[in-house]
């Protein structure tokens, strides 16, 4: 996950953000004591959503505690202390992010590929402690990186073809949540769907950079594109991101209230139904500030 499953903050009551920061700050704790500080700084608030998400469904005792951590020395900051509910979501972090910093080192970045061959060496040990947890998971989310490798290399890869990889990951990530034979369809087609979303829009995020270094982009391929982009370049792919988040939204909406939620509704329906598609409309904006989940 990128940072682009995030809330639409204009539009949550005071106490939802707190505990939608307060998760964000539990699963750091969680991720540290699991798998080491160097963890952490993969972390994004994808993986916070997933952690509402997974206490939402599942009905865990989730308690506030405040804290200090290395971002916030001298003031405590409230945080979720939540061991059934954070633990999957943390070890589905550390998996997925060591696999997409193993498929950096194959980007013609060098600062990109030096970052990313030092990250590994430090998330190693913590990528095989998540992968004997979940050994499934760890197995198919290395059979769709490779298969993403292998799209990407396609003369002809469309961003359809380009996305379905990332699809099926986040298929496999969701299908974790539950134990429930019909909830865990209904994850599963979530899961596909905000997987999609996903590559969209990190195809789209990185379109500049993407055609300055060279690195595979669908976008690219599907305009034919090359050197700075004009007005109408712009626009075209613009209304085309658009269309197909629009299309990928409207169907992960509809497995989302599939799925039963025993609490957390309403901080959830705002990542949902508001902040995905703020998240694409800053992109397309060109304000998007980063994959952090840092406020604009």
């Amino acid at each position: 996950m990128f940072g682009y499953v995030r809330a639409f903050k204009p539009q949550m009551r005071m106490c939802e953000y707190d505990t939608y920061k307060a998760f964000y700050c539990g699963l750091c704790k969680r991720i540290k004591k699991d798998y080491g500080f160097i963890a952490t700084l993969t972390l994004s608030y994808d993986f916070a959503f997933l952690s509402i998400m997974n206490a939402a469904i599942n009905d865990c005792d989730a308690k506030a505690e405040k804290c200090r951590c290395i971002a916030h020395p001298l003031k405590k900051t409230i945080c979720v202390k939540c061991d059934s509910g954070l633990a999957y979501p943390a070890a589905a972090a550390e998996i997925l992010i060591y696999h997409k910093l193993r498929d950096d080192c194959a980007d013609k970045g060098f600062f990109k590929k030096l970052i990313a061959k030092l990250m590994l060496l430090f998330l190693k040990r913590g990528y095989k402690k998540a992968s004997k947890l979940y050994p499934s998971l760890a197995e198919e989310i290395e059979i769709q990186m490779k298969q993403q490798a292998a799209l990407e290399a396609k003369p002809d890869c469309s961003i359809d073809m380009a996305a379905e990889p990332s699809a099926k990951m986040m298929q496999a990530i969701a299908h974790h949540i539950s134990d429930d034979n019909s909830t865990c369809r209904a994850l599963e087609r979530f899961g596909y769907f905000l997987g999609r979303y996903i590559y969209i829009c990190d195809a789209a995020d990185d379109l500049i950079d993407d055609l300055k270094s060279g690195n595979f982009n669908p976008l690219i391929k599907e305009f034919d594109l090359e050197g700075d982009l004009g007005e109408e370049q712009k626009a075209n792919v613009s209304e085309f991101v658009k269309g197909s988040v629009n299309m990928t939204l409207g169907e992960l909406a509809n497995c989302y209230t599939l799925v039963e939620l025993k609490k957390f509704k309403p901080i959830l329906d705002n990542v949902i139904y508001l902040g995905l598609k703020n998240s694409c409309q800053q992109i397309i904006d060109n304000r998007f500030c980063d994959k952090k989940g840092n406020e604009q």
